[in-house]
């Protein structure tokens, strides 16, 4: 697309918190961004390194780049500074060690406004680490692909989630997931919508009502986002009762949203069975406490189903468990 003065502002949100090792390339990404009418809001949420600095040396260098610096209250919060700070049109959001394509975007603002969508999104690849700016360089000059405009778009993340069914009903483009990275938003989407604060799943609790409120989706093939896998990350920690209970009541939220919206909730019912994980994880009385009221709160929550609807989403679950027990055994183990 041609690039002028009455293009849309994006407005990037990056939380930051002790990123030193990996802050200035993906930020670096950002700022070499082919569309240039960006602003990149970097929250430093307490960091104890140097990311701090690092942000405020980029603010220094780049007049795009604002730099919020708050006290350590973890990731729904600095998310929630970008969002209260961002003026742009579109919003979009970036994970402080990851990397994007030059062109992701241009591409996301041109999908959305050809198609007049809510929102846009890519495809996105994990990659270790180590190998992620080879692999960055590798498909710089990828052509654009196609182009897949839908409605609905709460419906199709409730149903249309595991590998193995998209793949067989050729519904790829119709899969996205909660994660907040790798999509470009109208701003006004988020009115009233902010994430809950020191909690896991942050994003989960937020994606349905983010969704209902969408017409239309713009979904392009385009690889342009790479998720990096560390072995230090979050998804890589050891996992208490309070990480596998956020999870729980996060897809019980979306499942209770979906369920008064007449769509079958099929991803929600499987983030629900992280149940089966909190229950290994208890390791004293409070965690017992907290594991008896999920259990007993999904069980109200599953009676609701129909038989078909329950049928459904347990073969789904049982399909994905699959899938995710595959991917734990090669990409989750990349660095």
């Amino acid at each position: 697309m041609s690039e002028g003065v009455g293009d849309p502002l994006v407005s990037i949100i990056v939380p930051v918190h002790n990123a030193e090792g990996f802050l200035e390339a993906t930020v670096g990404s950002l700022l070499v961004q082919s569309y240039s009418r960006i602003e990149v809001l970097l929250v430093d949420d307490g960091s104890t390194d140097s990311s701090g600095r690092i942000c405020d040396r980029f603010a220094a260098l780049d007049e795009r780049v604002r730099v919020i610096h708050q006290d350590n209250a973890g990731i729904g919060a600095a998310q929630n500074a970008g969002l209260d700070a961002a003026v742009g049109d579109l919003i979009t959001f970036c994970d402080n060690d990851d990397l994007v394509r030059p062109t992701l975007i241009e591409r996301l603002v041109a999908v959305l406004v050809d198609a007049d969508a809510d929102m846009s999104c890519c495809r996105w690849a994990n990659v270790g680490a180590s190998a992620a700016a080879e692999e960055l360089r590798r498909h710089v000059d990828d052509p654009p692909g196609e182009v897949l405009v839908f409605g609905e778009p709460a419906r199709h993340y409730q149903e249309v989630f595991s590998l193995a069914h998209r793949r067989v009903t050729r519904r790829e483009l119709q899969y996205f997931s909660e994660a907040n990275w790798g999509k470009l938003y109208r701003a006004a989407l988020w009115d009233g919508i902010r994430f809950p604060e020191r909690v896991y799943a942050q994003d989960v609790a937020v994606a349905m009502d983010l969704y209902l409120r969408m017409r239309t989706v713009a979904s392009c093939s385009d690889v342009l986002y790479y998720w990096l896998q560390h072995p230090h990350s979050v998804s890589h920690d050891s996992r208490r009762t309070k990480y596998f209970h956020d999870i729980v009541q996060a897809h019980s939220h979306a499942f209770d949203l979906a369920l008064r919206a007449g769509i079958t909730p099929a991803r929600a019912y499987g983030g629900m069975m992280t149940l089966d994980l909190e229950r290994r994880s208890i390791r004293d009385q409070a965690d017992r406490t907290l594991h008896l009221a999920d259990r007993a709160r999904v069980k109200a929550q599953v009676a609701r189903l129909t038989a078909m609807q329950r049928w459904k989403c347990g073969l789904l679950h049982v399909i994905r468990r699959l899938e995710v027990r595959v991917y734990r055994l090669t990409v989750h183990r990349r660095s």
